[in-house]
């Protein structure tokens, strides 16, 4: 399942596997409730279920066709009195794929054998654009011998979206941001504004704290959008709280301020390592040649390429910390305080010290205002006097 999607240049990620992952491990009740509801009553909720995402990796079947999916395995109490357990596997399919059919039943034969033919059920919940696409089962017959395995389904683009948004059912927001996504792809200002829309529904959901917050979490996943789109989400997030009389930081505030700091940090990471490379190629070449002069062209190069990508990329790496760093502090100010100053952002630019950065970023997250954060700033910005 891969971790990370990179996109062309000027594009969004999007990081589908974690946000069904996490929609499903955190609401899995609801999750059945909306998309399986007769399987729901068979399973008695008042005993936490427990993820079993180390076993299912040891039996995960190889993958032929390389498409995209999500797995979860889960284990959960039967509602009929008996102390016995019931194992949910289930899988989310992000686009057609013909041996679907084929990865669910061996799925299902492996856990069932590795739990010692426990009771297993398989759902698969179709999350693709197709609306042709519908497998529910794996046959396979010859000479008298059949086998037939059938599988419930959930087809995300069956659902009413006004149902969805009536629901009182926290995953049928999940759903209905999937299905906006769907709907918005290639369209980012499409996808903005569903984005925005969903937000404010999520926050007048009424839901308790962690299920906002963690809602939040879902959409912003799904709908990941350019960084200058994603700047306007977060002063929409504020709005938001002041309108629903939340604490100046909410936890949605929070998670967006974690979101900017791991996007920056990242970015701020790989530019590092590319203009560490590409420095460390031009040094390496400078020094080989200048000591090719002396000791022979070939041992001169070797050496001059190893100590110059070395230098280079510790370099590279110190940068990408750095603008890391001053990306965390400029996400905090401009959640705390709105814009920030040009003044304030070239200063900041300048520093290359990563534990005045670091003593920055506490700064920013607990100073009474901006005129505060920047008297520290300047403070740490000068050279010390002698």
């Amino acid at each position: 399942m891969q971790k990370f999607l990179f996109m062309r240049k000027g594009k969004a990620k999007i990081d589908f596997d974690s946000a069904w992952k996490f929609a499903v491990e955190t609401f899995l009740q609801q999750c059945i409730e909306l998309l399986f509801p007769t399987l729901h009553p068979l399973i008695d909720w008042s005993h936490p279920p427990t993820f079993l995402n180390t076993e299912l990796r040891k039996i995960r079947p190889e993958s032929q066709t390389h498409k995209r999916f999500v797995d979860v395995l889960a284990r959960v109490m039967f509602h009929d009195g008996q102390p016995r357990f019931l194992y949910l596997h289930i899988e989310i399919q992000a686009q057609p794929d013909p041996q679907f059919p084929l990865r669910m039943f061996v799925y299902h034969y492996r856990i069932f054998d590795s739990v010692r033919f426990g009771e297993v059920v398989s759902l698969a919940i179709l999350a693709d654009a197709d609306p042709n696409w519908r497998p529910e089962r794996f046959e396979r017959s010859l000479g008298g011998c059949e086998l037939t395995f059938r599988f419930p389904t959930a087809k995300l683009l069956d659902m009413d979206e006004q149902v969805l948004q009536s629901s009182p059912n926290p995953f049928a927001l999940v759903v209905l941001a999937h299905l906006r996504a769907l709907k918005a792809r290639g369209d980012v200002q499409l996808l903005f504004g569903e984005k925005v829309e969903l937000i404010r529904a999520v926050a007048r959901s009424g839901y308790n704290p962690d299920d906002v917050v963690n809602l939040y979490r879902v959409v912003d996943y799904l709908m990941t959008l350019p960084k200058e789109l994603e700047a306007q989400v977060e002063e929409i997030v504020r709005e938001v709280a002041r309108e629903q009389r939340l604490p100046k930081l909410t936890n949605l505030e929070r998670f967006a301020l974690e979101r900017g700091a791991r996007q920056g940090l990242q970015e701020g990471l790989e530019k590092g390592l590319q203009q560490g490379l590409q420095q460390g190629l031009e040094q390496g070449l400078q020094q080989g040649l200048q000591q090719g002069l002396q000791q022979g062209l070939q041992q001169g190069l070797e050496q001059g390429l190893q100590q110059g990508l070395q230098q280079g990329l510790e370099q590279g790496l110190q940068q990408g910390l750095q603008r890391g760093a001053v990306r965390i502090i400029q996400t905090i100010l401009r959640a705390r305080f709105g814009r920030v100053p040009r003044r304030v952002e070239r200063v900041l630019q300048q520093i290359t010290s990563l534990e005045s950065l670091e003593a920055l970023s506490v700064m920013a997250a607990q100073a009474e205002s901006l005129d505060a954060f920047e008297q520290a700033l300047q403070q740490l910005s000068q050279p010390p006097t002698t």
